[in-house]
């Protein structure tokens, strides 16, 4: 009998130790199983509702930046200003005469060393294109973006080292 209660102690231990293993297996599944679901859940969370948002902030933020660069004032180059240009217009028979002076934006000195070693050449383009031009069309509403333009690319054919940038009338009389 004796053999017999230590047999069925034994076994009344053992059985508890199966139930412990068991459990805890079960205890680790389902921590595994509510993990899995808490991980699906949050990426649902956020790819439904965060992430929208998210994506119009920064698109908003991004428009906001473009906004505020476009409305900057650009940066000014270097200046050159080409003084006293005084030409009689076409067809004017002396009477009539145009008095201008330029500045030239350029990107760095080693363009602006070329100009002032050029000048010569460059008031050259600025008295023959001025010689061209009638009082009426110097009068002309349109006539300082034309000329701007004409003249900008008839100086920026004479320079080697870079380009005049912009070219901006500071004096442009007409007598």
């Amino acid at each position: 009998m004796a053999d017999e209660e230590t047999t069925e102690v034994e076994e009344t231990e053992e059985q508890p130790e199966e139930k412990k293993g068991l459990s805890s297996t079960i205890k680790i599944i389902l921590i595994v199983i509510v993990l899995a679901l808490l991980s699906t859940g949050a990426f649902f969370v956020s790819k439904t509702f965060l992430l929208p948002k998210y994506e119009a902030y920064k698109e908003a933020k991004l428009i906001e930046e473009q906004e505020r660069i476009k409305n900057q004032v650009p940066v000014m180059g270097l200046i050159h200003v080409i003084n006293n240009i005084t030409v009689n217009t076409l067809g004017s028979g002396g009477r009539r005469y145009v008095i201008a002076e330029v500045a030239l934006e350029v990107a760095d000195q080693t363009i602006v060393d070329e100009i002032i070693m050029r000048e010569p050449q460059i008031r050259d383009v600025f008295i023959r294109y001025l010689r061209r031009q009638t009082a009426q069309h110097v009068l002309d509403l349109g006539f300082q973006e034309r000329s701007r333009r004409d003249l900008t690319d008839e100086l920026n054919a004479h320079l080697n080292t870079g380009q005049v940038d912009s070219l901006y009338y500071i004096k442009l009389l007409l007598q």
